[in-house]
């Protein structure tokens, strides 16, 4: 027995919006760039899964707990030629960027111990 026309496409209706919805639900963390003190991390989507993951790949490369966030916020995503754009037009990536809490401040050098 095949299914009327209009049931299989109301069907199908209700699996498109059902896969769009998963999909905006979704969010990713995405590392940038990686350091021994710190790093940055881009995040798309659900802002609060993709900051938990986030948080977890912080976790990950510092330890628990061990770590700051520098900042985060929506940033250029070619530094190289965002003063060539005007500001309007300037493709920007949300991201967060971190240092390890035992390393010393991005920028910097360690401190070496006085003999």
């Amino acid at each position: 027995m095949q299914l009327p026309r209009r049931t299989s496409l109301r069907a199908g209706i209700s699996v498109a919006l059902a896969a769009v919805a998963a999909l905006a639900a979704c969010g990713t963390a995405r590392i940038v760039s990686k350091t021994p003190v710190g790093g940055t991390i881009e995040l798309e989507g659900d802002h609060n899964k993709a900051m938990e993951q986030a948080n977890q790949e912080m976790a990950d490369h510092c330890g628990l707990s061990n770590f700051t966030v520098l900042s985060e916020g929506a940033e250029p995503v070619d530094a190289s030629n965002a003063a060539a754009t005007p500001p309007e037009t300037t493709p920007t990536a949300y991201r967060v960027r971190y240092q390890c809490d035992e390393a010393a401040p991005v920028g910097t050098q360690r401190r070496q111990p006085e003999s």
